[in-house]
């Protein structure tokens, strides 16, 4: 599940509160392909390399006090809640598809849900668990300035994207680069 917070700073920490369910996908209604296409300059052709600060393309949408959230177990019995923010996507538009990673904000991770209310919550800086990265890819790309394709992320299923912690994400880069540098 994917929703639209309002965010804001208390005294108390950030404050998050549910405004809708939102699609992040999708050329007709994803928030991403959406705000990346507010960015394209007219001529921009694969491969094209990107990246959105999505606080700050919100804030140029004049949704300055938005964020996104991904509810990773929406439809689990509540035995752990995990809510990320999304902080950046980059992307890399090339041949028909697009590879992407988030960089999210772990406002939740595997933690019990007794007493949050998810809808309407506040979490201190020190609570919250980043960077943490994930990757997919999407189908559709960039040509003429133009977004072509879908847009659409593959099904829901265990294998689609994995949560990648900075170490984690070193070890695999590291191991990448040595194996082309061979």
């Amino acid at each position: 599940m994917y929703a639209a917070y309002e965010r804001s700073r208390s005294d108390h920490g950030l404050h998050y509160r549910f405004i809708e369910s939102v699609s992040l996908f999708g050329c007709n209604e994803g928030y991403i392909p959406w705000l990346l296409g507010r960015s394209i300059k007219p001529q921009q052709n694969e491969p094209f390399r990107w990246h959105l600060d999505v606080h700050e393309a919100l804030s140029k949408e004049d949704m300055k006090n938005r964020a996104l959230i991904i509810d990773l177990k929406p439809n689990n019995v509540r035995m752990s809640l995990s809510l990320y923010e999304i902080a950046d996507v980059w992307g890399v538009s090339d041949s028909g598809w697009t590879p992407i990673m988030f960089r999210l904000r772990g406002l939740f991770v595997e933690h019990d849900p007794e007493g949050i209310d998810d809808d309407d919550f506040i979490r201190q800086d020190d609570e919250i668990d980043e960077p943490i990265f994930s990757m997919l890819y999407l189908n559709g790309s960039v040509r003429e300035g133009k977004l072509i394709g879908r847009w659409t992320a593959p099904r829901a299923s265990p294998t689609n994207s994995a949560l990648l912690w900075p170490q984690t994400l070193e070890y695999f880069a590291g191991e990448a680069r040595r194996f082309y540098q061979a």
